[in-house]
């Protein structure tokens, strides 16, 4: 039977790859053994260090966490991992096409590995140009892998049809074939809006040089807390000089809502009218009572806090006593040493570029559940010819 490859990209970072990959393997598994289902990620950029020291793109993990692939190689799923520093030391390397090629090799070894699995589900990193430095673009790669695209647009009717102008045209130069296209993060009212004025039509008239054959495959919604982090994923990424409660306790895993900076003085502070479930809650550590205040507002709450953060490290201690209060509310708290506007800079981005984790199981099972109300999985069936029987 044909081995099917489909190989995803998108728009820019954090278009909903990974999101897209557990969506689709989540339908796969319903119609086959899910031994017949492989995935890769081809080229990696974002890496984690496993135990035996040797580095893999964090994506290949998330889909060992999530996917139910039995018997996933880790270091085979990964093969080119684009670390800090690779693109400088490619550029310093004479004979340049000689190391692509060698990466090249990495890859298509890695899909002999695959060669039982009947659909293979391959995962692009950044936007389509990503990699193109040293011959590895998202379009290389899919045209190496001989793989089918799903191109993932983010959301509007303006905006989206003026990434697909950009991007479409950059697939068609370099001879990729994009099939099916997914309008990913769409205000929820809004979908039916899009709905009619993007068609498959519309679509197929403006790039006609992919010969009729592109297919509009979904459009999904923005789940708000699918890319909002947890308090574990913000202790990963922001160095604390401490953290209050265990990190491995729920509390510590679950979404975020939003980031409330606290800088009213404590006697004006009205917290039932600015906090709401499951905020994150920022201020500088030398605000005693003001911490004592957020503490027994959660406590009477029935809607709790996700986390606070205290600021000001370097010039404010942190007071035993707010300490030993902290302790016994639960809360999840990382005390930092940057100031409170330094701080809020660094988690704005965290919050804008959130990816799934490793814990993440809640968000798996709606990631699910989306794929199941919105993807059209038989047109995507038809689209890859992908037989199920």
């Amino acid at each position: 039977m044909k081995q099917v490859i489909i190989y995803l990209t998108g728009f820019r970072q954090h278009a909903g790859k990974t999101f897209t990959s557990l969506g689709l393997i989540s339908q796969l598994r319903k119609v086959m053994d899910p031994e017949l289902i492989g995935y890769l990620k081809p080229v990696g950029q974002e890496l984690v260090l496993l135990e035996d020291g040797s580095r893999i793109d964090k994506d290949a993990y998330i889909i060992q966490r999530f996917s139910n692939i039995p018997n996933i190689d880790l270091k085979s799923i990964s093969p080119v991992r684009l670390g800090s520093g690779f693109t400088k030391n490619y550029l310093k390397k004479e004979n340049q096409l000689e190391e692509t090629r060698r990466l090249e090799d990495l890859i298509i070894n890695s899909i002999q590995n695959l060669k039982s699995k009947r659909v293979i589900v391959a995962e692009g990193s950044g936007h389509p140009g990503v990699g193109g430095i040293v011959g590895l673009s998202n379009a290389d790669v899919s045209n190496l892998m001989n793989a089918e695209i799903i191109f993932l647009s983010g959301g509007g009717i303006g905006k989206a049809l003026d990434m697909l102008e950009v991007d479409l045209s950059y697939f068609l130069y370099k001879k990729s074939r994009v099939r099916g296209i997914i309008f990913n993060k769409l205000i929820p009212e809004k979908i039916e809006s899009v709905k009619q004025f993007i068609t498959e039509d519309l679509i197929n008239k403006k790039y006609g040089a992919f010969g009729g054959l592109l297919r509009i495959l979904a459009f999904l919604p923005e789940v708000d807390f699918l890319s909002k982090p947890s308090m574990k994923t913000i202790l990963e990424k922001i160095k604390p000089i401490e953290y209050i409660g265990d990190t491995e306790d729920k509390k510590w895993k679950i979404p975020c809502n939003s980031m409330k900076v606290i800088s009213v003085p404590a006697d004006r502070l009205k917290l039932d009218s600015y906090l709401e479930a499951r905020d994150i809650v920022l201020l500088g550590a030398s605000s005693k009572k003001k911490i004592r205040k957020i503490v027994e507002f959660n406590e009477a709450s029935k809607h709790k806090i996700a986390g606070i953060i205290l600021t000001c490290g370097r010039t404010d201690p942190l007071d035993d006593e707010c300490k030993k209060i902290i302790e016994e509310s639960g809360i999840p708290t990382i005390y930092v040493e940057e100031g409170t506007a330094a701080t809020e800079l660094r988690l704005l981005d965290i919050i804008e570029n959130t990816k799934i984790q490793v814990y993440d199981t809640v968000k798996a099972r709606e990631i699910e559940r989306i794929f199941d109300e919105y993807f059209d999985f038989e047109k995507f069936l038809d689209t890859f010819k992908i037989e199920v029987k």
